[in-house]
């Protein structure tokens, strides 16, 4: 199964992270995407993808990284997912 995988980093003391630019409920409307197409993909939390200040990030496993990752972009990041092949 194809596995696109979400920040979930929360730094705190002001700093960047895809945590709190909102990737928790990003992570959830991508399941909610995911289950209304009924497609082979599955979302995995990630505690950190190293790139806090371009957050919220995702990564398709074993494809293209997504930086400042917006609700509007979770079609794209899926159809990505979805076009990758199978490793």
């Amino acid at each position: 199964m194809k596995t696109i995988m979400v920040c979930i980093k929360h730094r705190y003391a002001g700093n960047p992270s895809c945590g709190g630019r909102g990737s928790d409920a990003l992570a959830c409307a991508l399941e909610r995407l995911i289950a209304d197409r009924q497609a082979p993909v599955k979302v995995h939390r990630f505690p950190c993808l190293g790139l806090c200040e371009l957050g919220p990030n995702m990564k398709v496993v074993a494809g293209e990284m997504f930086h400042h990752v917006s609700e509007a972009m979770l079609p794209d990041i899926l159809q990505s997912a979805l076009d990758e092949p199978e490793t």
